[in-house]
């Protein structure tokens, strides 16, 4: 398993070293998941990074009225997990949950100490991700503030049709900030 991540460091460029690739191997965990299962809850205090090798997970935040609101999808070779949580022994903010059987490649708080400590190129690479993907995140939240649900919706059939393939429609849309009803009606617009 630990080759899919080989790939994803070297898709972007980045060589891991066999001294790392070594530490690495010590360090990871498979793991399955079914749909509907939790890969971690708000406030866990034990939680891990996932790679997705293969499936499809949200991750989403609750009010204090227990209203969820899904943050982004995430699919086959993506990360998933909440570094700043991890690396400072910090309850995680966010729950992450399968919406189909997912096959991940876990990296346990307690084996990221060792990997900070003895694998730098790991290390350095994938906390540029992270960052990269959470200026990312931060961006998209912008611009769906400025867009109609119809953009909205044509925006993710150009540039993340995954979604609107793997993913319920009422988690769709939680995460445009639409209720699932306004939607449904704009899907079947497009569809006509």
């Amino acid at each position: 398993m630990l080759v899919k991540i080989i790939e994803y460091y070297k898709k972007r460029n980045i060589i891991l070293p066999q001294e790392e690739i070594d530490i690495l191997t010590k360090l990871i965990t498979p793991q399955s998941f079914k749909k509907k299962e939790f890969l971690f809850k708000k406030n866990d205090t034990k939680t891990s990074a996932f790679y997705i090798v293969k499936g499809c997970v949200r991750v989403f935040i609750k009010d204090r009225k227990n209203n969820e609101y899904n943050r982004f999808f995430a699919f086959d070779d993506w990360w998933v997990g909440e570094y700043h949580q991890i690396i400072n022994s910090l309850p995680s903010t966010i729950s992450a949950q399968a919406l189909e059987k997912t096959d991940v490649i876990s990296i346990s708080q307690d084996a990221f100490e060792v990997i900070f400590t003895q694998c730098p190129v790991f290390t350095k690479s994938t906390l540029n991700f992270y960052l990269a993907s959470y200026a990312k995140l931060l961006e998209r939240e912008e611009i769906k503030k400025t867009m109609t649900i119809e953009e909205l919706y044509v925006d993710m059939m150009e540039n993340k049709p995954m979604i609107l393939d793997r993913v319920p429609l009422y988690h769709i849309a939680s995460y445009l900030g639409v209720k699932p009803e306004s939607l449904s009606r704009v899907k079947k617009k497009f569809k006509d």
